[in-house]
């Protein structure tokens, strides 16, 4: 039982961070001029989409999460391995939420006086990629291979 466990949350781990990376990290609602409509500017692991407008340049935030969840697939045969994916992902979802903290709280402080309604948050995207290490900690702590 211990042993499916195991593999079941590695995983959903490994699933669940490369899910994230589709979702929305970052969410920021901005009103380029008075009396017009907020506009959606949203971030996720491969794309920045202004309103409709897509950037063909998109930040790749999402290859990092992908590297590390391939380490944590692999590791379902090896503890050693499935904890360095498990660190690794953790890597990347701490400078990942440390950059959005950052770009979030230099817009909620005004430092954009175009827009005083601002909104700037947190996707889902960030939140499920945290799950995603703590289930990925999870199965290595109850890793078959001791």
């Amino acid at each position: 039982m211990r042993r499916v466990l195991g593999l079941v949350l590695l995983g959903l781990a490994a699933a669940a961070a490369v899910g994230a990376t589709f979702l929305p990290f970052s969410e920021l609602l901005i009103r380029l001029a008075p009396g017009q409509p907020q506009t959606a500017y949203v971030t996720t692991g491969w794309s920045t989409q202004f309103g409709a407008t897509k950037d063909e340049h998109g930040p790749l935030f999402g290859i990092p999460v992908v590297v590390a969840a391939a380490a944590v697939l692999a590791g379902m045969r090896w503890r050693k391995v499935a904890y360095a994916g498990a660190a690794g992902l953790a890597g990347a979802t701490g400078m990942l939420f440390v950059y959005l903290l950052n770009a979030i709280s230099f817009h909620q402080e005004g430092n954009i006086a175009i827009d005083p309604a601002l909104q700037a948050g947190f996707g889902n995207g960030v939140w499920v990629l945290m799950t995603a290490v703590v289930v990925a900690f999870a199965g290595v702590v109850i890793h078959p291979d001791d």
